[in-house]
Formats: C-alpha cells, sequence, structure tokens
C-alpha cells in the first residue's frame, strides 16, 4: 500500500514527532488523497505513534519544595 509506505518514511523522517493531523498535511503535500481519518487508522494499526517530548521541566512553586525551618 503506497500509503502505509508514505507513513512510515515520514515517521521515520521526522524522528516520530508528526501525529495524524500533521501526517495528513504532509501527505497531501506530496499529491496523495487521503482523510486524517483513515491516516490515523493505518498510523494505529501498524503502531506508529508519536513520541513526545516536554519543552520544560516542571517545576513546582518554590514555597512548596522544601519545608520552613524554624
Amino acid at each position: 500500500m503506497v500509503t502505509l509506505a508514505h507513513i512510515k518514511e515520514q515517521s521515520r523522517l521526522h524522528l516520530g514527532s508528526y501525529g495524524r493531523p500533521r501526517m495528513t498535511k504532509e501527505l497531501k503535500e506530496i499529491g496523495l488523497d487521503v482523510g486524517h481519518r483513515r491516516v490515523g487508522r493505518l498510523m494505529r494499526q501498524n503502531g506508529i505513534s508519536v513520541i513526545r517530548t516536554r519543552k520544560h521541566k516542571l517545576l513546582g512553586h518554590p514555597k512548596d519544595a522544601l519545608p520552613a525551618s524554624g
């Protein structure tokens, strides 16, 4: 299946950071007529998922970090 091959290739090129909406847009740009539901279904059935990374480390409030002394 041509669509699945393109999905796997795009996922590999973008290091697994493309989800269904961006993948659909990318496939449409290269000329494939696909919908977001089909792309999502193919990704799910073939174990292609997004690798999420955090941009910032979440920290608590500074007052909550250490108990008050004294």
